[in-house]
């Protein structure tokens, strides 16, 4: 203990003594949690600890200090103080000084809440040498500091640090060489942030990682909970996790999966992670272990601190340990949950997320090719001879000289293709060389041949995965305003990365249209077009065309448009339309280049709708507009402008004023449950893929 130190004892009669000065706060109020994070409070507290300036990645230093006050001083722990200035602005203190600090935000990290300054925070130090006993003013014990830190103390401020220096009991302060000697040595501690992939035993890192299943607890009593956490990338010395429905296809001879490993680790129907050697075992102690079961679950993502690595029990696998902080306040927490609002912040977080990305988008290819091969029976052909080689390669060159030519003549066809139909030269798409498809022939069912009980039948398909080339025409769009082609989402972890090109569904609701514009929501486009097949040149003989005015309807089909293929379309990137009408405006021109005068007709045949609506009585004034963005769209319903003349079948004095374009669409299948609990059915879906409007 300091020279002078003593426990405190009762006090005497004399004086009233000074109370807390007004808008202070005590520090238990903050560790109690009484006030929220977020909050800006003032303090007063006495130095317990402190670690000394340290550079970050910005212009800044961080310090560290630890305070207690006359509310905590019998509860064995303090409240830390996280400082970041320039290292000029830095203030010396040191063990029993008094600091009273103004407007420091509350803040929650590693599981606690504790202080951090900002640029309005300002900071003021009693030297514990030079304070005087009360009722004296402890003004000559303040030291001089730098300008931000000039706001002068009030005359209550300085009674009271009289005051709870003298009374405070500093049985718990270090004397003066072991506080100094403990600040050279947070210069020295290096914690060292490693990935997985390099982690060896023996030594202490920081990691970020994902929770891959529910913490295990087992007895409370011992006092341990256990994570298994991943930053996906891999160690040989980890125990294997095996995707439990690719054990029977494991190749012989072992692979870095460990599939065919003599132990490994079967994960249960809630694990989240990866397969292989690429997640670790983490036993947490107390303090840890009870924010672990409490807080932390799979799925999330966690900031660690001080990770002991070693071999486990059976000294074949690395396994992670962490254990309560010696010398330091046992309340603090290593793990912090992660969220998306650290991701900017934290550089590693956010290279861990797009690990995670890349990893299961190959896990999913993976889990599809081992699949195929499984249902299909396929078996690594055996390397033919040399002489076949040389055979084969003659018959590939003949080959490859006869597709040259087939490609040849259809690309000759193509061209008088499109020069016969006037094709618009406002839209390209891709896969120029591809053959032109047919509405009729998308729509035609595939019909599979298969045996059953030694019977051949007739399977009809549900759908096809297919990709076509087609030359069509728009005929309608849904939803019927354009204000409602885009729709919002709650923000994911993958929307911070700005290579993430994973689509996702749209969930809008009347609650999200109802709800103000925030950063939690993102933009994304969803519509869908009613395309035909154009209509044929007419034949030459026009006075028998006119006798014979009836056509054959046209098949249609509608295809959907995602958040991805609609900024490939139309080049723009998707936001509140009620609330940009400049996007609005640049929306509507380019869809005028793929559709024409299509808007207006629609927009006139909803007014003639309404009309003969009101005419009949059928309207219900003040009645809620249903949001489209929650229905299909008309599927079996003729496109306005015809509706406007008819029907199909009618004569129209003014067709819609839109010319044939070739696109890409490609044909997939979506299962649907139409009631809970009862199966479901696949139902056949359309997409536009790789098409563009040329600006």
């Amino acid at each position: 203990m300091p020279v002078g130190a003593s426990r405190a004892t009762a006090a005497g009669t004399g004086p009233p003594e000074p109370s807390l000065p007004p808008n202070y706060t005590e520090l238990r109020v903050i560790h109690d949690e009484e006030v929220s994070p977020g909050s800006f409070v003032n303090v007063i507290g006495v130095v317990q600890d402190c670690r000394l300036p340290i550079p970050t990645s910005g212009k800044d230093y961080k310090s560290t200090l630890t305070l207690y006050d006359l509310s905590i001083q019998d509860e064995g722990y303090g409240i830390n103080l996280v400082i970041f200035r320039p290292e000029a602005d830095m203030r010396q203190v040191t063990a029993g000084d008094v600091v009273a600090i103004n407007t420091a935000k509350v803040q929650r990290f590693q599981g606690t809440l504790s202080l951090i300054t900002n640029h309005k925070t300002a900071i003021r130090v009693y030297t514990a040498s030079k304070i005087p006993e009360p009722p004296e003013s402890a003004r000559t014990a303040l030291a001089p500091g730098p300008k931000r830190d000039s706001r002068p103390p009030s005359v209550e401020e300085e009674a009271y640090v009289s005051h709870i220096y003298h009374k405070i009991d500093k049985y718990s302060l270090p004397d003066e060489h072991e506080f100094q000697a403990k600040a050279v040595q947070s210069l020295n501690l290096k914690r060292k942030f490693s990935l997985l992939e390099d982690v060896k035993e023996g030594h202490f890192y920081d990691l970020v990682a994902h929770v891959a299943r529910d913490p295990h607890y087992g007895d409370y009593t011992l006092g341990l909970a256990t994570l298994y956490i991943s930053d996906y990338t891999e160690n040989p010395n980890f125990h294997p996790q095996v995707w439990q429905d690719s054990t029977e296809l494991a190749p012989v001879g072992g692979d870095p999966y460990g599939y065919n490993s003599g132990s490994v680790d079967m994960p249960t129907k809630d694990w989240v992670g990866p397969y292989g050697k690429r997640t670790i075992q983490l036993t947490c102690f107390e303090p840890h272990a009870t924010y672990v079961r409490d807080e932390v679950r799979a799925g999330q993502w966690v900031a660690l601190r001080n990770v002991h690595i070693k071999y486990g029990r059976d000294g074949r696998f690395l396994e992670g340990f962490m254990h309560g902080e010696q010398n330091i306040s046992n309340s603090r927490i290593n793990v912090q949950i992660l969220e998306k609002g650290d991701i900017e912040e934290n550089p590693n977080f956010k290279e861990a997320i797009r690990r995670f990305r890349d990893y299961d988008k190959k896990r999913k290819k993976e889990i599809k090719e081992i699949k195929a091969a499984q249902a299909a029976g396929l078996k690594r052909k055996a390397a033919v001879s040399s002489e076949q080689g040389k055979s084969y390669l003659n018959s590939k060159e003949r080959r490859k000289r006869k597709r040259e030519e087939i490609q040849k003549k259809e690309k000759e066809n193509l061209a008088n293709q499109e020069l016969c139909l006037g094709l618009s030269d406002n839209i390209t798409c891709e896969a120029h060389n591809a053959p032109y498809s047919t509405i009729a022939s998308m729509l035609n069912p595939l019909v599979h041949q298969a045996t059953i009980n030694n019977q051949t039948a007739a399977i009809v398909m549900p759908f096809t995965c297919a990709k076509y080339r087609a030359q069509v025409r728009v005929v309608d769009f849904f939803p019927p305003s354009l204000e409602d082609f885009a729709c919002s989402r709650k923000s994911t972890l993958l929307d911070a990365l700005s290579d993430n090109e994973d689509g996702s569904e749209c969930r809008s609701s009347s609650e999200d249209e109802d709800s103000p514009g925030g950063t939690d929501r993102v933009w994304e486009w969803r519509f869908a077009l009613q395309l035909e097949d154009p209509a044929p040149p007419p034949p030459a003989d026009t006075d028998r065309n006119k006798n014979n005015n009836t056509t054959t309807p046209r098949p249609r089909v509608w295809v959907f448009v995602d958040n991805a293929e609609a900024q490939c379309l139309t080049s723009l990137d998707a936001a509140d339309l009620r609330r940009n009408p400049e996007l609005l405006v640049q929306l509507r021109e380019r869809m005028f280049k793929l559709w024409g005068n299509l808007e207006e007709h629609k927009a006139r045949a909803a007014g003639q709708q309404q009309k003969q609506a009101a005419k009949q009585g059928g309207a219900r004034p003040g009645g809620k507009k249903p949001n489209p963005l929650l229905n299909m769209p008309p599927l079996n319903q003729s496109s306005p402008a015809e509706a406007e003349g008819g029907g199909r079948d009618a004569v129209k004095e003014e067709p819609i004023s839109n010319k044939p374009f070739a696109c890409c669409i490609k044909q997939y299948g979506i299962y649907e449950k139409e009631e809970p609990g009862k199966a479901g059915r696949w139902v056949r879906c359309f997409g536009l893929f790789g098409t563009k409007i040329n600006i």
